[in-house]
């Protein structure tokens, strides 16, 4: 995962958590992961494997291109999600 891409999804994670009011412990329960783990995650301390972004999506009710709106657009199209972004 490239560093650009580990940090959208950082950011992408913690604005749509906030967005939902939630805590990071909040969103850890709906996903079996302690708050220090989404600490760690929107701190870019810690990656999501590719195969929890699913869950993380449902948790937050966004998609995945919701998720990522702000990553670069190389990133976006290396996962099939266009380049559209800022």
């Amino acid at each position: 995962m490239s560093t650009s891409l580990r940090h959208a999804i950082a950011g992408g994670i913690r604005a749509e958590r906030a967005r939902a009011g939630m805590t990071q412990r909040e969103l850890g329960d709906r996903l079996g992961w302690t708050g220090a783990t989404i600490s760690a995650i929107e701190a870019a301390d810690r990656g999501v494997a590719a195969e929890d972004l699913a869950d993380v999506c449902r948790a937050l009710g966004v998609t995945l291109d919701q998720l990522l709106e702000r990553a670069d657009p190389s990133d976006r199209k290396a996962l099939g999600l266009g380049t559209r972004g800022p």
